[in-house]
């Protein structure tokens, strides 16, 4: 929004300010929504945006929607792997570690709508996708293949891949449900054995934060897309704002 030459009125402990949210939030968000001109919302709470949407005189941003949506974190990967192979049609894709995540989710949904596209769900089976998701695909006529537990770790399943899309997996997922977790988080790791393994074209992805399962070192890596995956999701949100707004700053029409 400051991009945009635009002010901006923030919160990111709204509870304890006010007893209306905890009560009738609904009544907050009226009162909010005459002040302003659109409301960016993330929260914990499933569906929270939409009831959000529902009695805001103003539009409301998406951003981030509980175990739910993160439409614009899978609007940016689209961007990503557009404007780094080309095309979205016939990718093929490696969803790596935590397939829980808001952004593995919302991509699934997204890489649906394309054609010939190859989805690798690979991950521990404590942080496999949820069914809601495999069906949704099965629906839809999209290729996927689930593979949890792999026990060599990824470097035979990133061969024919497009992208690698890795994502946060640490010991806090695996917390009293198994006990190899050592070895089930060293076999989703992007480690060097696995980046010769890849394709010269490939693309590495990662919605960011990280753990152990990227190290740093591979940032040097040209094909380590992350931090820009990162920038892009500036403009991208740019330009959803300013379709919202139906406006644009005068750096813009310059």
């Amino acid at each position: 929004m400051v991009r945009l030459e635009s002010e901006i009125v923030s919160t990111t402990v709204a509870g304890p300010f006010s007893s209306e949210l905890e009560g009738n939030f609904e009544n907050t968000i009226r009162v909010v929504s005459e002040m302003v001109d659109v409301i960016i919302l993330s929260s914990h709470g499933s569906a929270f945006a939409r009831r959000v949407a529902a009695v805001s005189r103003e539009r409301v941003f998406n951003a981030g929607d509980g175990p739910a949506q993160h439409p614009t974190q899978a609007l940016l990967d689209l961007y990503t792997i557009d404007h780094h192979l080309g095309s979205m049609d016939g990718c093929s894709i490696a969803l790596v570690g935590n397939l829980g995540s808001l952004s593995v989710r919302f991509l699934s949904y997204f890489l649906s709508k394309f054609h010939g596209v190859h989805i690798y769900f690979i991950s521990p089976d404590v942080t496999k996708t949820k069914d809601d998701i495999k069906e949704y695909l099965k629906r839809h006529k999209a290729w996927c293949t689930e593979i949890t537990n792999p026990t060599r770790g990824l470097e035979k399943l990133v061969k024919e891949v497009d992208v690698v899309y890795m994502t946060e997996l640490s010991k806090q997922h695996f917390a009293g449900r198994c006990q190899d977790y050592e070895q089930r988080l060293k076999n989703c790791v992007l480690s060097a054995t696995v980046l010769r393994a890849m394709k010269k074209s490939a693309l590495m992805m990662h919605p960011l934060p990280r753990a152990n399962e990227l190290p740093q070192e591979v940032d040097k890596n040209h094909r380590a897309a992350y931090l820009e995956q990162t920038r892009y999701g500036i403009y991208l949100r740019m330009a959803i704002l300013c379709t919202l707004l139906n406006t644009y700053p005068t750096f813009v029409n310059t």
